[in-house]
């Protein structure tokens, strides 16, 4: 597992580079587009990737000062997530788009922290789902854990690009507990 986690701390700095870039506008539209570029790259081309900026930098000079503000606070905000565990599955079951893609034998659940600070204790806030496919080493799909109903709540309605089942579990490497009470008794489970 030590090159999903390799893999998956790389996701997380490069994700975060681009969370801060998303409100600083002392980055050019051309450097964001680079971090964009760079965050995206860890998912497969048939995930939709949620990276984006909401507005331009010649748009930023347009707007007030408390929505300036508002921005700076949000980049300020961004913080990298926590990796907790790594579980190892085998005869998982994707659906059909996911099949298509995903040519490894393994798939491998990788339980992070949100990557905004949001006050609250440390817990779970995504599973990024890893595997070997026709593009490399790829994150294919993931799901939230819910703020308000404390479960597993998937991206998308659409079960063609879906992790169905995890199928068997084979190994799990825990890296960091969270202090969430919900999260803490599922990480403690196994």
């Amino acid at each position: 597992m030590k090159n999903i986690k390799e893999f998956i701390a790389k996701f997380i700095v490069a994700e975060h580079n681009c969370n801060k870039g998303e409100y600083n506008f002392s980055l050019s539209d051309k450097d964001y587009e680079f971090l964009r570029i760079e965050a995206s790259s860890f998912f497969h081309n048939y995930v939709d990737q949620h990276f984006w900026r909401g507005i331009e930098e010649n748009e930023f000079n347009d707007i007030d000062e408390d929505e300036k503000k508002e921005y700076e606070e949000n980049t300020l905000s961004a913080i990298p997530r926590t990796l907790f565990q790594i579980k190892q599955y085998s005869n998982f079951e994707l659906g059909d788009s996911l099949k298509r893609i995903v040519t490894g034998k393994d798939l491998y659940a990788c339980y992070v922290s949100y990557e905004v600070n949001n006050g609250m204790p440390l817990d779970y806030s995504d599973i990024f789902y890893v595997a070997d496919t026709d593009e490399g080493l790829k994150i294919i799909y993931n799901i939230r854990y819910g703020v308000k109903n404390r479960e597993w709540r998937h991206s998308h309605d659409l079960e063609v690009l879906q992790v169905l089942s995890t199928g068997n579990l084979v190994a799990v490497e825990k890296h960091q507990a969270p202090e969430e009470v919900t999260s803490l008794t599922d990480y403690n489970a196994e």
